[in-house]
């Protein structure tokens, strides 16, 4: 289960925006008419950014997500209001469950045989919904007007609720258990944002906002992600190289680095294959994530992993790197194959050194930490070498 503040903080962001949206057309009276007069072109100027950046970067869940906002946005401007009053009710159910497919499908291109496949699921969902609107159905009709709830929350059907609710409980759980937070807390507010765009519809500029607000969520999004795939480790989820780099341009007059290596990770690898190699790296960068004493932990590169405690001298250091040199020692893994499973351990060696005088920026540092961390590999392994 993740922690509550790891919730709290991935979902703030996008609820803080909505609530601003929101807010603004609660009290639009009191600001001036030409932010609400501009809102539909910032809706379709935002719009626009999002699909092109989405396109250069490859990232085809954004383009997914909006274009079909788009889409609905203009089939409200263009139909008739009885048109547009069954595209309100068609979407209300059609595109909660298109958020939720598209968060639980993975990243894989857009020219890729699986983007075929969304693209032609798109456009099913939008020859469903003109289907329905320029030929109504019976059932359908009669699906839309199921009673389900005694309280009435019109201008939404029974069945819109209901699909809601099912969506949003969904939603919740893989906030609650999944491990990509920034994708599942940010859908989670978006449903919200887009149904009570719905439910305020006879709010003054309520629609409108909620629309604009689900572009502004969704491009914080796009920069969060862009941010995290160029600074975050993709398999471990800690900050890689360039985040480190970015770090020790920061650093003061005084600190120590500790360069971490994992023992015998090639035979490891050699033994278990990669995958279970992959899973051992996992639980190692959780352990490094919780190192104390105001370090930070990063991921170097293969098995080699990097600690920086900013402001702090080697011997205030030692204690910390040496406690979760103790913790991985201690934490059994269990490797599993087609006859039987086995626990085995993991340790790691590590060089630990203070910037001094002589340094000429940190990279020298962090040669004399690779050195005490070979120092302890040749020490027998297992140990937190002070350099």
């Amino acid at each position: 289960m993740n922690s509550l503040k790891l919730i709290s903080i991935n979902i703030a962001i996008p609820f803080f925006i909505f609530m601003v949206f929101a807010l603004s057309a609660f009290y639009s009276d009191k600001l001036p008419s030409f932010l609400f007069f501009i809102s539909p072109y910032l809706f379709y100027m935002l719009s626009i950014i999002i699909l092109w950046i989405s396109w250069h970067f490859n990232r085809n869940k954004f383009i997914f997500i909006v274009a079909p906002l788009v889409l609905i946005y203009i089939g409200f401007e263009i139909l008739s209001p009885s048109m547009a009053t069954k595209l309100f009710h068609y979407s209300c159910i059609i595109y909660p469950i298109h958020l939720l497919i598209f968060l639980v499908l993975k990243e894989r291109g857009l020219f890729s045989i699986w983007g075929v496949f969304k693209v032609i699921f798109v456009a099913f969902e939008i020859g469903l919904v003109l289907l329905l609107l320029y030929y109504p159905n019976e059932v359908v009709q009669n699906l839309l007007n199921l009673k389900i709830f005694n309280a009435s929350f019109y201008p939404l059907k029974d069945i819109s609720i209901a699909v809601f609710l099912f969506v949003l409980f969904i939603m919740s759980a893989l906030v609650l258990f999944n491990r990509y937070l920034i994708y599942n807390g940010t859908f989670l507010i978006i449903l919200i944002a887009y149904i009570s765009g719905f439910y305020f519809l006879k709010t003054p500029y309520f629609m409108d906002m909620a629309f604009l607000a689900i572009d502004m969520i969704v491009l914080t999004l796009l920069i969060r992600e862009t941010y995290r795939l160029a600074f975050y480790d993709e398999l471990t989820s800690m900050p890689g190289r360039r985040a480190l780099i970015e770090d020790m341009a920061k650093l003061g007059r005084k600190y120590s680095l500790a360069m971490v290596d994992i023992d015998h990770f090639k035979k490891f690898n050699d033994t278990y294959g990669h995958d279970t190699g992959d899973e051992v790296l996992k639980m190692v960068a959780s352990k490094l994530l919780n190192v104390s004493g105001g370090g930070k932990a990063y991921r170097y590169g293969g098995e080699e992993f990097t600690i920086l405690f900013p402001a702090k001298e080697i011997n205030e250091c030692f204690g910390h790197v040496d406690i979760l040199r103790q913790n991985i020692e201690t934490s059994g893994f269990v490797v599993r194959n087609k006859k039987k499973s086995k626990i085995i351990y993991i340790n790691i060696s590590a060089g630990l050194v203070q910037n001094s005088s002589k340094d000429k920026d940190p990279f020298a540092v962090m040669k004399r930490a690779d050195n005490a961390l070979y120092k302890a590999k040749e020490l027998g392994r297992n140990k937190v070498i002070k350099a």
